[in-house]
């Protein structure tokens, strides 16, 4: 699929200049070539590689212990601390619950908390909206780290898979703010995956297996439409019978169809970049309300999938009977005032129907676990770890947390991977060689984590180059690896090669950068990670073994 990237640039000419000398890079061996020079002629690395074995874990480490620290998706509206007000926290998805457009329940809440009713324990009932993904809500849940009062996700898929974890959540409305989920297509390759205007899941599922059309989709352990479309496709791998969907042949079909997909996007956002910017996709997925409000995407249309998603409202076994009371005045008040949603975006596809039905919501995390396993398409990966070690990171917590998180993540890389390290400051230095991730070197990486330190400034561009070509020399003996390098920094470059230096000879090597940006925003960062693909996410540092861990869990 990677092809389709290439083709796709191939009318750019770049020049990349340096050391006096110009050279043109109009494909992936220039770009080899010009990454060889940059790093032998420019460069030059350190090579003190790591020799000490550290002491490492073997128990089991996933997700759910990772979790960020709840302060970090502060409640954005409604707080009340008065003995008078019974306050109801509500987990809310993203679309509800961000700006401007996506702020449809931080307005119901606002219009809601004014009128001041008074409940049968003689308090005024108030709502309070805290900002959490789907995904990551249904994770502090079922991690057993943090229960809200209510929950309203994009889709009732997590209300479906917390029901069948034991937790009794109770429906308190079915519909909140009706959406669906959508194929986001190019209009030129419409008829590769409808008939008759309508999608044609087999239609998708043969062309996408035989890479003749280009799919992206979301992190289905995050995003509402990511697990959506992976049920989606289980489903009709299975025929529709729900007792098939997790069977071997479906799952050896499924990786084929993995063996298409050029990537599983962290956010609909990356995946937009990657659609406008290089062309590499001919199709993503996309809520129809984030489609409706999008702009520049006239080239595309949009084509409904799945469930719908429609904003169901739930009671945990948090709340008492008093704040039950007040869940349901609010879900009175929303269906009072549904024709405000039509002003955010919701709301405008009322007659689609769900394509198919989940009976057991305990096949909703197994086909998780399923695309956890075959998301690579039965491909290992490759990947390079590069670590900022310059002098803002020596503020002792950030290192303290930069160690953490590597060494955390670690054990949620399997051994048929393979990884290197490289850190940086002025210098680069290759602490760790490509090598397969086996116990050996996985006690010689968490060693080489666990030495480091910080000093001095931050040439970030010069690492990567480093780490790419680290990437390309292992693909000569290994040419059916996935590249990956992974960029963790806390600072902008001030020092080395600048990015009009290295980006087209980064775009043209087709190796995914995927940037972690500590406690910053970083623009340099952010263009960096657009240059093939991969994924800009912003953490505390704090917050760095999930942001990691997650990162992994999509890539690895």
């Amino acid at each position: 699929m990677r092809r389709k990237f290439f083709i796709a640039i191939a009318a750019l000419v770049a020049t990349v200049s340096f050391q006096g000398c110009q050279q043109k890079i109009e494909s992936r061996d220039a770009a080899v070539s010009a990454i060889n020079e940059l790093v032998n002629d420019s460069i030059r690395p350190g090579t003190r590689e790591n020799r000490i074995r550290a002491n490492i874990s073997l128990t089991d480490t996933n997700l759910l212990s990772l979790l960020p620290d709840l302060n970090e998706y502060p409640i954005a509206v409604g707080r009340s601390d008065s003995s008078r007000v019974e306050s109801v926290e509500i987990f809310t998805s993203s679309e509800k619950a961000g700006r401007e457009r996506d702020g449809f329940y931080l307005e119901l809440a606002d219009a809601f908390n004014s009128q001041r009713l008074v409940l049968s324990n003689d308090k005024q009932a108030a709502v309070s909206i805290r900002k959490m993904p789907s995904g990551l809500g249904a994770s502090f849940m079922l991690a057993g780290k943090y229960m809200p009062d209510a929950f309203s996700p994009s889709n009732h898929l997590w209300g479906d898979m917390l029901k069948a974890d034991g937790i009794n959540i109770d429906t308190v409305a079915d519909v909140t703010a009706p959406n669906t989920a959508g194929i986001v297509v190019k209009k030129s390759s419409l008829d590769k995956i409808t008939t008759n205007n309508e999608l044609d899941i087999q239609k998708l599922l043969t062309n996408v297996t035989n890479g003749d059309f280009s799919m992206g989709y979301t992190n289905p352990y995050q995003s509402s439409t990511g697990l959506n479309f992976l049920v989606t496709i289980l489903n009709a791998f299975a025929g529709g019978d729900e007792s098939q969907m997790l069977s071997p042949d479906v799952a050896s079909a499924f990786e084929a169809f993995q063996a298409g997909v050029p990537f599983v996007a962290q956010t609909t956002l990356q995946m937009r970049d990657a659609a406008q910017n290089s062309g590499v996709l001919d199709a993503m997925v996309m809520e129809h309300q984030t489609w409706v409000n999008v702009r520049g995407m006239s080239e595309y249309t949009f084509i409904p999938f799945g469930v719908r998603h429609d904003s169901p409202l739930y009671a945990t076994p948090e709340a008492s009977d008093a704040e039950r009371e007040v869940l349901a005045l609010f879900a009175e008040f929303i269906a009072n005032n549904k024709n405000s949603a039509g002003l955010f975006g919701f709301g405008k596809q009322p007659d689609y129907k769900a394509s198919y039905v989940i009976e057991d919501g305990s096949v909703l995390a197994s086909a998780q676990k399923l695309w956890k396993l075959r998301k690579t398409g039965g491909r290992s990966v490759a990947a390079v770890f590069v670590a900022d070690v310059s002098g803002s990171m020596d503020d002792g917590a950030r290192l303290i947390n930069l160690k953490r998180a590597l060494i955390e993540s670690a054990d949620l890389i399997s051994s048929n991977n393979s990884i290197g390290l490289v850190t940086f400051n002025e210098y680069v230095n290759i602490d760790l060689p490509i090598r397969e991730f086996d116990v050996q070197n996985k006690s010689l990486f968490v060693g080489a984590v666990e030495g480091l330190s910080a000093g001095g400034r931050t040439a970030t561009n010069n690492a990567v180059v480093v780490a790419t070509k680290m990437l390309n020399d292992y693909a000569v003996s290994h040419p059916d690896h996935k590249l990956v390098v992974f960029v963790l920094s806390d600072g902008e470059q001030n020092e080395g090669l600048d990015l009009n230096t290295v980006q087209d000879a980064l775009q043209w090597s087709g190796i995914p950068v995927h940037t972690i940006a500590y406690d910053i925003q970083s623009e340099q960062l952010k263009s960096l990670s657009r240059l093939a693909e991969g994924a800009y996410i912003e953490s505390s540092s704090t917050s760095a073994s999930y942001r990691i861990g997650n990162l992994l869990n999509s890539e690895m």
